[in-house]
């Protein structure tokens, strides 16, 4: 970055000091009706009437106050970073609209999809096989469809719904809990890197040199949500952040989706208590499709565009058969006299065209 804004100045220079609170942030602006200019240029005159901070506050913010922006961009400048403020016009506009939206982000990477159709996979940080298998699993078919992977970068489930976004091409956004300049977990360095430099972004309402202390993951999980159409929660246990998240979620009108799990695993506790409460039990990615209208618009649009011509003469005859209805393998194979090894590969591979789907009682349909 070459300069900032005043927004961006006054509200990263405010960020900056440690005890100024997005809270806090919002007080401040309400003492300067609003105006972040204000408040830059008349703090100083104003700052014995600010009851709101500590003195040592008032008397940090003064003191880094003269060489901040020099300073703040320097930092940025050396991390290839950026800041985007609520006031900002590329600030996500799913995050704008919710109670407690960040003042100012961090970010590496580029957000200029982040208003894309976006569902936030999230579980736990000690996930189980069938955990990992369902998250890769459900990702993989988001992605597939173009849908964006909000997550927390974190151990487990949430590292599993980045890598597989990225795997498949999707746009992935992870949020973290820390300063910009700071990887954690440290193994994850790699990812941070390949999520910045693929088309997503990690982003942070945290200023340099934050640690990621407890508190803040919590508060960085209504980022999580907020930035999501859906939250997909994929094992958790009773008392979790993860559940923290589908907490926020469900407080900002998120759908929420939830995998169920084995009622003896510690990990299910909290997905099988989000279904008891009301949350989506997710299974297939049907489940998800029903409930966000522009993901079933969108797959409706995917299987309209199905290009039957390029189907083998052999894939044919299956199609063909299909014409007047609904069909058990058994029918099938007699009409179209395959060979029935052939028969079921060709059925096989029509699935994954989404040419034909299998409905109950073992029948197949074309997929219209």
């Amino acid at each position: 970055m070459d300069s900032l804004n005043i927004n961006q100045k006054t509200l990263a220079w405010l960020n900056s000091v440690n005890g100024v609170s997005n809270g806090k942030i919002e007080k401040l602006l309400e003492c300067f009706n609003g105006s972040s200019e204000d408040l830059w240029n008349n703090f100083e005159t104003e700052k014995h009437c600010l009851s709101i901070l500590k003195p040592e506050i008032i008397n940090e913010l003064v003191k880094i106050k003269s060489d901040f922006e020099e300073n703040m961009l320097k930092k940025l400048n050396d991390e290839n970073a950026c800041v985007v403020t609520i006031y900002d016009e590329n600030y996500p506009k799913k995050l704008r609209q919710i109670d407690g939206a960040p003042y100012i982000l961090y970010c590496k990477g580029s957000i200029k999809d982040a208003d894309n159709l976006s569902i936030a996979v999230v579980g736990s940080r000690k996930a189980t096989g069938y955990g990992k298998w369902a998250a890769e699993k459900l990702t993989k078919e988001l992605s597939e469809l173009g849908v964006n992977i909000i997550s927390g970068l974190a151990v487990g489930i949430d590292t599993i719904a980045h890598k597989t976004a990225l795997k498949w091409k999707a746009k992935t956004i992870g949020v973290i809990g820390c300063g910009i300049d700071i990887t954690y977990p440290k193994n994850n360095v790699g990812l941070f890197k390949a999520i910045s430099e693929g088309g997503g972004a990690v982003i942070t309402e945290y200023t340099f040199g934050m640690q990621p202390m407890p508190n803040n993951f919590h508060d960085r999980n209504r980022i999580i949500s907020g930035m999501s159409d859906g939250v997909l929660v994929i094992e958790a246990q009773e008392r979790s952040g993860t559940l923290i998240t589908a907490g926020h979620a469900a407080n900002q009108g998120r759908e929420i989706f939830a995998v169920p799990g084995n009622i003896d695993s510690l990990y299910s506790k909290g997905t099988n208590a989000l279904i008891r409460d009301g949350a989506k039990i997710t299974t297939t990615i049907d489940d998800i499709v029903e409930e966000i209208l522009e993901l079933k618009e969108k797959l409706k649009h995917n299987k309209n565009i199905i290009e039957y011509n390029n189907l083998s003469d052999d894939e044919n005859k299956i199609i063909n058969c299909l014409l007047s209805g609904a069909k058990t393998f058994y029918e099938i194979n007699c009409e179209t006299n395959l060979e029935t090894s052939m028969c079921l590969s060709l059925l096989t591979f029509l699935e994954m065209k989404g040419c034909i789907k299998q409905i109950p009682g073992n029948k197949f349909i074309i997929n219209v």
